[in-house]
Order: structure tokens, then sequence, then C-alpha cells
């Protein structure tokens, strides 16, 4: 029964009848949706390890970004914090709630919310984190809430920056969803919990928002190579030219 051991620690202490419902529903529809409209690709998920607290530190550019971040990672379960108003629908609630995300008040200090992040970091989950605290209104990455440094300060999780691109494209605030967008994520190289807390806490911030800064301009220049510089769309609030293009490593 070692391959049960295995798929248990992908959410270690999660209800059995949740692996299932991640794996053979939830992936897979994210992973059709991605693909049929957006092309989807990634880079990087060997990066993440496959056990132990980790926190996925990623921008946030829109409501696709949970299925972008998560859907090439095949080897454990994540875990994010979703806006407390997503919950007020009992159906909508359940449903994001059964896939791990536990709701946030983003209008008060929610000591709560905080406690049950750091309990899910000490318990060896995968969690995941918009440090931004809300959707770019243009995509850009926008400057980070100190609520970071102190899940790692207190949980001591190995530190994974990621970026993901085109979502903004495919799906900016306040707009509707379009199928004129290539999307893609990219997972940069983990990073020590104590590494961080080294460095003072405005220091630790500038670290990570300049590791995330640059994946994302890395990962904009993959996918225009992979689309002949088509997407994503030039932002002059991002790009220094159009069309910057750079050669593909081999293999995700």
């Amino acid at each position: 029964m070692g391959w049960l051991r295995r798929w248990k620690a992908k959410n270690p202490g999660a209800p059995f009848w949740k692996l299932p419902w991640w794996d053979c529903l939830w992936r897979v529809i994210s992973w059709l949706i991605l693909m049929f409209f957006y092309q989807h690709r990634w880079w990087g998920v060997r990066h993440i390890p496959d056990a132990g607290p980790v926190l996925l530190v990623c921008n946030h550019q829109s409501y696709l970004d949970l299925i972008a971040l998560g859907v090439g990672i095949d080897r454990r379960h994540f875990h994010p914090m979703a806006r407390k108003t997503l919950f007020r629908n009992p159906v909508f609630g359940w449903f994001i709630e059964s896939l791990n995300a536990f709701p946030i008040d983003q209008q008060a200090a929610d000591v709560k919310s905080l406690r049950q992040a750091i309990g899910h970091l000490k318990a060896g989950h995968l969690m995941m984190v918009f440090p931004e605290g809300s959707r770019s209104p243009d995509g850009s990455l926008k400057s980070f809430e100190q609520g970071v440094m102190l899940l790692i300060r207190r949980a001591k999780p190995t530190v994974v920056p990621m970026a993901i691109e085109g979502c903004f494209d495919a799906w900016p605030i306040g707009g509707k969803p379009t199928h004129s967008a290539r999307t893609g994520a990219i997972y940069g190289e983990p990073i020590e919990a104590d590494e961080l807390l080294s460095l003072k806490p405005d220091e630790a911030i500038a670290r990570l928002f300049g590791e995330i800064e640059a994946l994302q301009m890395t990962l904009r220049r993959r996918l225009r190579t992979l689309h002949q510089g088509r997407f994503p769309r030039h932002n002059p609030l991002i790009d220094d030219e159009p069309t910057r293009c750079e050669p593909l490593p081999e293999g995700h």
C-alpha cells in the first residue's frame, strides 16, 4: 500500500475523499480549461519540495490565478487563503473549502486566519499566498504587505517564489473573461526561511519582490517565444519592449 501512503502525503491529515476530489476532478477540469482556452505552460515545478512546510509566494492578476499556479503541481495539494466574502454563498463556500481554501478578512487584522495558516504550515502543508493582498488593477506587480513575513517567522517554511502571467489578459479586474490570451506559471528556486529571517523585514520583502518580478519578466519572454511575440500583450507598465523573446529551456 505504498501508493496509498504517497497519495495521502500530498495533503497530510486531510480526509481521504479530498484526494480523488482534488486529483481526479479539480486538476482535470482545471487542466482542460487552461489548455483548451489558454494553451497554459509551466516551468520549474521541480523546485517545490516533495514534503515539509512550503509557502508559495505569487503575484496576483486574476480570478484565474489559483488554477494557473496549481495545475502544474501534481505531487502535492496546496492550501490557499481566500477572501472572506467568497464564503457568503454556502454552495460556493463549501466548494472552495473542499479545495483546501480558508477565509481571511482583508479589512481587518484577522488573527484567527493567520493562526490557521501557521497551523497548516506547521502540519507540513503546501500553502500559497498573494502578498499584494488583492488582484493587480493593471497586471504589474504591486507592493507587498508585511503579513507574509509573519507566516515565515512563525512557521519557518521553505519559501518558493513564483509568478503567473497572461491571467490579467484573460480576465482583468473589473472585466469579463476572454479567450484571447495565453497563460503560464514559473516556480523559482526555493529559499530557506532562515535566509529571509536573517534580513531586516523590509529587506526580506524587497528580496521576495525582486525574485517574483524577475520571474514574471522571464515568464513573459518565454511565453512570447512560444507565441511568436503575440502573448502576453504588451504592457507599458511591465515591458521595456513589446516582443522580447528568449530560448526556451528543455522540459518543464
